[in-house]
């Protein structure tokens, strides 16, 4: 199982956590047959979100010129909550942060808006050029 598989599960989980706090274990509905590593490297990316939702937002919010958090859609949110999460908490190196880029940008070409893959090319290239800086 790739790891992109399981970062567009933790993108699925997201957003439908999003769309409805109130679901409790909807993992395993849309778990989109991962592998048990693939389950588990999502549930990971899911669980970091929740626990430094603030900080990872807080991250997001420095680097939006002329927009809120609120005006984000919810796709584009989580894409860049994801990334940032993968970035902080699990890897330390310059290449894979191009990697995790390249995944985010990705997943924006498929669920985003038209226009989302460059917006959170933006948006992490800016956060990436500050921790490298």
């Amino acid at each position: 199982m790739s790891r992109s598989k399981a970062r567009e599960h933790a993108l699925k989980v997201l957003y439908a956590k999003e769309i409805n706090p109130n679901t409790a274990e909807l993992s395993a509905d849309i778990s989109d047959a991962l592998s048990e590593k693939g389950k588990s490297f999502s549930d990971f990316l899911v669980e970091q979100v929740q626990l430094h939702r603030d900080e990872i937002d807080g991250e997001i919010v420095r680097f939006l010129k002329k927009w809120s958090l609120s005006q984000l859609n919810i796709v584009d949110k989580n894409i860049l909550r994801i990334a940032i999460a993968e970035f902080n908490y699990t890897y330390e190196d310059k290449a894979d942060r191009k990697v995790i880029i390249n995944e985010a940008v990705e997943l924006a070409k498929v669920y985003g808006g038209e226009n989302s893959y460059r917006f959170i090319n933006g948006i992490l290239s800016a956060v990436t050029g500050e921790k490298n800086g």
